[in-house]
């Protein structure tokens, strides 16, 4: 297997994913969006050109997720050891090669809307970079990929808003060359759901996503001025909740 695709993600359990997101519009809400994020995005890189695999945390979590994800072919799972999100990605392509992988690409859970021709354009890029980032609007980035293994990753803070500018600066002083993917959003704040309120409404492969918003009082028809997050159970603005990572 030459090229390889690896979707991060975390149980969808409450309080442990999404908790950003969960401390605004309530973390059982957010729980539910997420595992419609994970319903979408497994449904649409099923049977993608390329092989499809998930990165997944705790070691328990595929017992979650596989009901959400799980269709017609033998996923290929990896569990993310302990250590910070720049710790996990790091293992991911270091165990590459001896997985039989050359090029691999990573993508974030965090961006359901995420398209089959992005990470198509991704490996593409790798046929004359060394790495590829998909870069998010807050400076952070929903994809990176890598051809061989290059430690990029040493003593970069993630979730800072300067990672990708970070990481690129590593790998171009190194000597590396970097590509990259057209830029996007994820979904880690409230505010993030305005993006994806104007996709939904003309994105068929985002059916999972706009059942729940609407369910769940945040989908607003074009035209309204205002999301009912605010009506959602536990969605008081600086509700206590854990802290926690996102997934990418």
């Amino acid at each position: 297997m030459a090229d390889a695709l690896y979707i991060i993600a975390k149980a969808p359990r409450v309080g442990f994913a999404k908790t950003r997101l969960g401390r605004v519009i309530g973390h059982e809400a957010a729980v539910t969006l997420y595992k419609a994020f994970l319903r979408d995005l497994g449904a649409r890189f099923a049977y993608a050109p390329f092989e499809c695999g998930w990165y997944v945390t705790p070691a328990d979590a595929w017992e979650d997720i596989s009901p959400l994800v799980g269709c017609g072919r033998e996923e290929r799972i990896l569990l993310q050891k302990e250590g910070d999100l720049t710790e996990r990605q790091r293992e991911l392509f270091l165990g590459a090669t001896a997985r039989g992988e050359e090029r691999v690409v990573l993508i974030a859970s965090d961006s359901p809307h995420l398209a089959v021709e992005v990470v198509t354009s991704a490996f593409r890029e790798l046929d004359r970079h060394d790495l590829v980032f998909g870069p998010t609007y807050d400076g952070g980035y929903y994809l990176i990929g890598m051809r061989g293994w290059h430690d990029v990753f040493h003593d970069i803070p993630m979730s800072v808003g300067t990672e990708l500018d970070n990481i690129i600066a590593r790998a171009e002083h190194a000597g590396l060359s970097v590509g990259r993917t057209e830029a996007t959003f994820d979904i880690d704040e409230v505010e993030d759901l305005e993006h994806l309120r104007q996709l939904v409404e003309h994105r068929s492969d985002l059916a999972a996503t706009r059942v729940a918003l609407e369910t769940l009082g945040l989908y607003t028809e074009k035209g309204s001025t205002m999301p009912r997050w605010a009506s959602a159970p536990g969605s008081e603005i600086g509700q206590p909740g854990p802290c926690g990572e996102e997934s990418a």
